[in-house]
């Protein structure tokens, strides 16, 4: 019973963890005018690089595939989306109807870049104060702390079977 009974807390203990960063983040993204969703689809188009080009157009199946959701959802996505001009999509091949792509529209791509520029450093300190209990000044702490954590998590989600594949850089020496 006892094991239950921490296995329940951990479980509780993560739900409300990623609660609260939605709740940390919400104003902000609203005030650039995105939800939590809309901000990971929009970072799926953006391409790590020297200068964070964004992709010249993405399936909406390879989409599908690195936020871990069903197609009908990246389609209302996308579609809302759309509407406010963010991205533009098409169809790969006129006889095709099944390939679509998707990029961001300049729009989308300056309000990306803008919220990634807000959002991750404050994301960023408000996680390593927690799970560096406030003493996050060694780098090689910083590191070894977030290490562990994400490995705690990657476990967790393979565990509860997530098929997410799009992973969000947190800075150490490796990305």
């Amino acid at each position: 019973m006892l094991f239950a009974a921490a296995v329940n807390a951990i479980t509780f203990g993560t739900k409300r963890a990623f609660h609260g960063v939605l709740r940390a983040t919400r104003k902000q993204l609203v005030e650039l005018g995105l939800t939590a969703a809309r901000f990971d689809l929009l970072s799926v188009l953006v391409r790590r690089g020297p200068r964070e080009l964004c992709a010249p157009g993405v399936r909406q199946s390879a989409i599908r595939r690195m936020l871990g959701v069903t197609a009908p959802v990246v389609t209302r996505m996308v579609r809302a989306l759309e509407r406010l001009g963010l991205v533009r999509r098409w169809r790969e091949q006129d006889w095709d109807k099944r390939q679509v792509l998707v990029e961001l529209t300049e729009a989308g791509e300056r309000c990306i870049l803008r919220a990634r520029d807000v959002m991750l450093p404050a994301v960023s300190r408000m996680v390593l104060r927690a799970i560096c209990f406030g003493a996050h000044h060694s780098a090689s702490a910083r590191f070894r702390h977030m290490d562990t954590l994400e490995s705690y998590l990657s476990g967790l989600r393979e565990r509860f079977g997530d098929t997410a594949t799009f992973y969000y850089p947190w800075g150490h020496p490796d990305d």
